[in-house]
């Protein structure tokens, strides 16, 4: 039997919703709560009235947006941390699935996340190990007062620096993902399908402050796309498979596509790393392209999806990724409705708890 969440009742994921009961459109406060004004009325007499804050969609989707700031702020700031936030993005995934089965997408997105982390670990090791090994070349060209170190360095510091914005683009791109897509389950837990769909469109009105890092011109703000209300229309229905189909396009194609993947650099690097990868080139300065349907980072038979053994696969390229995506969305509906269900829920619960990345 699937969990379900159920607004207003203790759950030990989500506390009440501020605005739990309070219908849209209708007073936030009781009115004998509101601050009573004083004005000079028609007829030159002192008048009263009452300033009542009504609760319109922009007040719940700001609500929403705002907590979802909060859970990934580090230290006050949503620059830098990246380990930190992907740790935290792991498990608010996680959590939207404990707290209601139906989210498929979120506990896939436990494990994609927590693949980002795995990746900003292996960035994190490149830039090291070329960063020592550039430095002990630089003493040992100064120790013996020869010329020429820059030439001598050059391929360490290319890997370093490619490294370094790759981590860059991982972190930019998980949190980017997260601004956008946790909110919009947060709402439809909190006010249902009808409210939901009803007030979609209103998310991008902007009449709320926002942490948005990206050109609107690239990608707006809360910008509405069909494949959002699909996806949540599928989950309405029960058809949570087809839900998370919807909702991986809109993750792949609509965000990060546009985010990170039409970037000419970040495709060369992609370039780099799959044809490292594929030829095994001996510096080991590459990753292979895979999701996990675990906590740790490594592969375990029977739940690693893999992307392609071609060197000259193109993760960049929208309809090979979504292959990879939907395979591995695919394989994840597989066992939770098979035998390893229980092993995939423990690892959940593990990256909850703020575990994984291993």
């Amino acid at each position: 039997m699937l969990t379900t969440y159920s607004p207003g009742s203790p759950n030990p994921y989500f506390q009440r919703h501020q605005y739990y009961g309070v219908p849209i459109n209708r007073n936030i406060k009781p009115i004998t709560e509101c601050k009573v004004h004083h004005y000079v009325g028609p007829a030159a007499t002192v008048e009263k009235s009452i300033a009542v804050d009504i609760l319109t969609p922009e007040h719940l989707w700001a609500s929403f947006q705002v907590e979802a700031e909060e859970l990934i702020r580090v230290n006050g700031s949503l620059d830098g941390n990246e380990h930190e936030r992907n740790r935290r993005i792991n498990a608010a995934y996680a959590k939207l699935w404990l707290a209601d089965n139906r989210f498929q997408w979120a506990g896939l997105a436990a494990f994609a996340s927590k693949q980002v982390g795995c990746g900003l670990l292996h960035s994190a090791d490149i830039i090291g190990k070329n960063r020592r090994e550039r430095e002990r070349i630089q003493r040992s060209f100064a120790q013996a007062a020869a010329p020429g170190v820059e030439y001598a360095t050059m391929t360490q510091m290319g890997t370093e620096i490619g490294a370094s914005d790759m981590y860059k683009w991982l972190g930019f791109g998980n949190k980017h993902l997260f601004l956008d897509i946790y909110p919009l389950h947060r709402f439809y837990m909190e006010r249902g399908w009808k409210e939901f769909d009803a007030s979609l469109s209103k998310r991008e009105n902007m009449r709320y402050a926002v942490e948005w890092q990206i050109d609107g011109n690239i990608l707006r703000f809360g910008k509405f796309f069909r494949e959002v209300r699909e996806g949540f229309g599928h989950i309405e229905m029960g058809a949570l498979a087809t839900s998370v189909q919807s909702l991986a396009r809109h993750e792949q194609i609509n965000i990060l596509q546009k985010i990170l993947y039409d970037d000419w650099i970040m495709q060369r690097m992609l370039a780099y790393n799959q044809f490292a990868w594929a030829n095994e080139f001996p510096s080991g300065d590459y990753e292979e392209i895979k999701l996990t349907l675990s906590a740790e980072c490594k592969a375990k038979k029977g739940l690693t999806a893999l992307f392609s053994k071609d060197a000259w696969a193109k993760l960049w390229v929208a309809d090979e990724r979504m292959m990879f995506v939907l395979r591995a969305a695919d394989q994840f509906d597989k066992l939770l409705k098979g035998a390893q269900r229980a092993q995939v829920e423990s690892s959940i619960r593990a990256i909850a708890d703020g575990a994984g990345v291993e």
